[in-house]
């Protein structure tokens, strides 16, 4: 790494994918290059020594992960959940089933994790039992849908809290009937984007001071809304509970669209796993920090949506976008509202904040060290700032046009769907692992049972179907579009990587076109593959030579 005064460190090309939350993930900045490990002949991975010495504790590990996970969804999700199952009980199944799912997904990934110790996660899982094409589609994909689409869906519920504090009226408190005009939604969320945007250009530190300071509003607003709910609860505002699955759906895909929404809550999940490599015994402490975390965040989501449901109805929990100011007018008046939006449009800034930060490195880096999507002219860190603003300013553009089409929930349901789509691929490159011949004899310091893995691979596609069938005609294009997006990445794969000779002919008239970075590395890794085996074999010659001398 190049001192502070040239370049700040660089996130490896899969160290972001996070779900709802991502203000911590400045915390991430020391994760070792995907591309330092060796690919063999097979697809698998050859582990290097880890650039960073093992230094995070049980402790540390369960932050990190609660940490990543817990952000702007439980704001924002309880609504749309509601509305789609229409009663409490089902409402709260699901976020308890959402953190159960993400428990054994995380158990999955603590196999894979200390199987395939190099940090990088889904991209090096997917390598390994799929092929390098496989992990290049994951990253293209992290690059223009998941984070982007993490960056739009979260500053959205920053816009959707200021103007609901905006257009507050004392006459109409609950908001009922009060439509937010669209524009000005829009407007209000791509500006954030830009403010971060130029926040993380004009100086490093500023960027870590603001999710350092702001990622505390977070855990302030969900202390308060739990202890109110329990307070409300002990003064008998009980009737929500009674009766709790009355009028529930009976659509079966109204099911997976709801667990989208929570389960977009629950991304963060599978993070400790990027950076595996420096985590002290993980043989003992991944899979103990992944159930104590899972627990503890299911905990704190399930009773968070108990609070909402003690103190307001049904009715304005299902169409609320600001659930948690909605509980603040109820129980503490006009001040405690805007308290609890002031609450989640810090948490919600420091949340774009960190996706933004964590976003640009992961432009550099892609620039940096296989330039297969991102040209070399992305990966250009200005000295005097020592920030990446050409890689900011992209992150700002892609996410910008991800605002456009929809709202709060047709973002989180894209995201969901990506993130989904390819923890399921991960899963299964886990179970093609178990058996495949160059990977099976692996060693696994924690193992997974294998029918866990395969039930996680069955809930996997229906939650990645469901939704699908249940948005129609009219609402299935939003994935159609993230499917042909993602699949793009094949194509790209073939002429930069796969026939580079053809990539010239196609490309080679634009100024300064340069072949993907990757073919240079797997060259250098070859010919020393070949210096390894002409070595040994020189050594056999000599020692055979000496033999008959003697």
């Amino acid at each position: 790494m190049s001192s502070d005064h040239e370049k700040p460190e660089v996130l490896s090309l899969s160290a972001i994918h996070t779900g709802a939350s991502y203000g911590d993930m400045n915390k991430r900045a020391s994760i070792t290059s995907i591309e330092t490990a060796s690919i063999c002949s097979n697809g698998s991975v050859e582990d290097d020594k880890p650039l960073i010495e093992p230094h995070m504790g049980l402790l540390s590990s369960v932050n990190m992960i609660v940490g990543l996970i817990i952000g702007s969804g439980i704001f924002a999700s309880p609504g749309p959940v509601t509305l789609k199952v229409h009663s409490v009980g089902p409402s709260l199944l699901v976020w308890a089933i959402g953190g159960f799912l993400s428990y054994i997904g995380a158990l999955c990934y603590a196999e894979l994790g200390t199987m395939i110790t190099k940090s990088g996660g889904e991209y090096q899982y997917l390598r390994s039992s799929m092929g390098l094409c496989m992990g290049l589609t994951f990253t293209w994909s992290n690059l223009l849908l998941t984070n982007p689409i993490g960056t739009a869906s979260i500053a959205t519920v920053f816009a959707q809290y200021i103007l609901q504090m905006a257009y507050f009226d004392k006459e109409n408190p609950t908001g009922e009937g009060l439509v937010l005009p669209e524009y000005a939604t829009k407007l209000v969320t791509i500006g954030c984007i830009w403010v971060v945007v130029i926040l993380n250009a004009v100086a490093r530190k500023a960027s870590a001071y603001v999710s350092n300071i702001f990622t505390l509003a977070k855990l302030i607003a969900l202390v308060m809304i739990i202890i109110i709910g329990w307070v409300w609860l002990g003064k008998g505002h009980v009737s929500n509970f009674e009766n709790a699955f009355a009028g529930s759906s009976t659509n079966a895909l109204d099911y997976g669209t709801a667990m989208y929404m929570a389960l977009f809550s629950y991304n963060g999940w599978n993070n400790l796993n990027y950076g595996i490599s420096e985590v002290k015994n993980p043989k003992r402490v991944l899979p103990l920090a992944i159930t104590i975390s899972c627990m503890l965040v299911t905990s704190v989501y399930v009773l968070a949506n108990i609070a909402y449901f003690a103190t307001l109805p049904i009715s304005v929990v299902s169409t609320s976008s600001t659930v948690a100011m909605q509980l603040g007018l109820e129980t503490m008046g006009v001040a405690g509202g805007y308290f609890f939006a002031l609450m989640v449009v810090l948490s919600t800034f420091g949340a774009v904040n960190g996706n933004m930060w964590a976003s640009s490195r992961l432009v550099v880096a892609s620039a940096e060290e296989d330039s297969v999507f991102m040209p070399t002219f992305f990966a250009h860190i200005d000295k005097k700032r020592g920030t990446p603003i050409r890689a900011s300013i992209l992150v700002g553009i892609i996410s910008t046009i991800w605002c456009i089409p929809g709202n709060f929930t047709y973002l989180a349901k894209m995201y969901s769907f990506t993130g989904w789509l390819f923890y399921g691929f991960s899963v299964i490159g886990l179970i093609i692992m178990r058996f495949k011949k160059s990977t099976k004899d692996l060693n696994r310091p924690f193992k997974i049972w294998l029918p866990l893995a395969v039930f996680f691979v069955i809930v996997d596609c229906y939650l990645v179907v469901a939704p699908l069938i249940d948005a129609g005609s009219d609402g299935v294009y939003q994935y159609i579009i993230c499917i042909v997006i993602g699949l793009l990445a094949i194509p790209i794969w073939f002429v930069r990587v796969r026939k580079p000779q053809l990539g010239r002919i196609l490309f080679g008239w634009i100024p300064r076109y340069q072949d993907a970075g990757i073919l240079a590395k797997k060259e250098a890794q070859l010919a020393r593959r070949q210096m390894r085996l002409a070595n040994a074999q020189a050594t056999e010659e000599q020692v055979e030579t000496d033999r008959e001398k003697y």
